[in-house]
């Protein structure tokens, strides 16, 4: 099967731009705050696998894994929202965490909602359904390599801002991601909304 070239840059472009490594960077330090850099870059492959996973099944099944257990995007939303405030309070209050709870954070918040979020879930939907499966598993290779080799360089940016700097882009970090919690949550709210006023 063919693959048109110019359907494959639009669809990385719109991944890469969707998954947003490079905005996303500051808020994956910000959660491993208190890793070495051995077990950061751990936390990050983890999280970039992780998220292909997720994306992967979607492009594979399309939106039966949600009619599977009747999940709707909004309600990812408000959920995926609520978690990302809660790690936010956490980062902002105590800011520490066992080995094992720095482990987890590559599930969650890191891979999910962050990288594989509703966005990224809603666009790999779309471009199957405009370019086809090949087009999107190929766009979405390139994006966790490109997310993989971003999140891999990021922590000699930071190395070299110092304990005290780092704590302090952590702290302002976790407000953004706290203003991006409450907007997830807003959305998928409003969308809840509107749809128990469509039904009759």
């Amino acid at each position: 099967m063919t693959m048109a070239w110019d359907e494959l840059v639009k669809a990385f472009v719109s991944l890469l731009l969707i998954t947003d490594p490079l905005g996303n960077l500051p808020l994956f330090m910000a959660v491993t705050q208190h890793c070495s850099e051995h077990q950061r870059r751990k936390v990050f492959s983890l999280a970039t696998v992780v998220a292909f996973a997720i994306l992967l099944v979607f492009a594979l099944t399309g939106a039966g894994v949600f009619r599977l257990f009747g999940v709707t995007l909004a309600d990812l939303q408000v959920a995926g929202g609520l978690l990302l405030l809660l790690i936010a309070v956490r980062i902002v209050l105590a800011g520490h965490g066992t080995v094992e709870e720095r482990g987890e954070v590559s599930i969650v918040p890191l891979a999910c909602p962050l990288l594989a979020g509703p966005g990224a879930m809603t666009a790999v939907l779309v471009l199957n359904a405009s370019y086809g499966l090949w087009v999107t598993l190929s766009a979405l290779v390139l994006t966790f390599l490109v997310t993989w080799g971003i999140l891999m360089a990021g922590g000699g940016i930071f190395r070299r801002l110092g304990k005290t700097g780092s704590g302090i882009i952590a702290q302002v970090m976790a407000l953004l991601l706290a203003t991006i919690a409450v907007q997830f949550i807003r959305t998928g709210l409003a969308t809840l909304w509107t749809t128990v006023q469509k039904k009759p």
